[in-house]
């Protein structure tokens, strides 16, 4: 059964899994129904904001007390700790809830869970409907990340770190791909590679549970796709982490 919360609703799952949906209160449409459904085929836990907007919504001005980009954290390379003074309790409690229960679902993970950010982009010449952002971008036909030797030369002051096995993000890209319809694609950072240490799936580095992020195309949102896309994502997590 879900709770309702301050800043939306969570639900506790029996799987390794967790879906959180940052921008589901009018930013990234439909990732709530997305996420739900998602959860459903996999058991799975989620926590969803329905609450606040990001800065860039047209409804930011009529409503400047609801506005929190719920996906873009302060973070101290100082002090190498999250700073939560500027932002609202609610954001706080939405990112404890998270880890909370991600904690939780590592006991039915091997010891391991694994957290999903649902987010929403738009539709694209590229014709890209799924981008994977875990911390790495493709040079040449090398995934990198922001330190060392596999440095990607884009990454710049980023110091998020890479999320997930690499060889499983390919696993995952190839997978969705293939069920895809109308020609679109499956990228892995193209858009949003997450290597910023202020993006939702770092809040997770150290702690031993893989995170990432699917970003989803207008298309894949629509009303009538909504199902659709839901289980493709669902079964291709299975594939990938059975």
């Amino acid at each position: 059964m879900s709770i309702k919360t301050n800043y939306g609703e969570k639900k506790e799952g029996t799987s390794r899994f967790v879906i959180v949906a940052p921008h589901a209160a009018g930013d990234d449409l439909r990732t709530k129904e997305i996420s739900e459904l998602v959860s459903r085929e996999l058991n799975a836990s989620y926590v969803i904001n329905e609450k606040y907007i990001k800065p860039t919504n047209s409804r930011a001005s009529s409503s400047p007390d609801k506005v929190e980009d719920f996906n873009k954290l302060s973070w101290s390379n100082a002090n190498r700790e999250y700073l939560w003074g500027g932002k609202n309790p609610e954001m706080k409690e939405f990112y404890s809830d998270v880890g909370e229960l991600a904690n939780d679902a590592r006991q039915h993970g091997n010891g391991k869970s694994v957290v999903v950010y649902v987010h929403g982009f738009a539709d694209n010449p590229e014709k890209i409907g799924i981008d994977i952002g875990f911390g790495a971008r493709y040079h040449g036909n090398k995934l990198k990340g922001t330190k060392g030797d596999n440095k990607h030369p884009n990454a710049g002051m980023c110091s998020g770190v890479v999320r997930a096995k690499r060889a499983d993000m390919e696993e995952l890209r190839e997978t969705l791909e293939e069920k895809l319809f109308d020609g679109l694609k499956v990228g892995i950072g193209s858009k949003y590679a997450a290597w910023s240490r202020q993006n939702g799936i770092q809040y997770h580095a150290g702690t031993g549970n893989d995170s990432f992020q699917l970003e989803i195309s207008r298309l894949l949102r629509k009303p009538e796709n909504i199902e659709y896309t839901a289980n493709l994502i669902a079964n291709a997590l299975k594939k990938v982490y059975s």
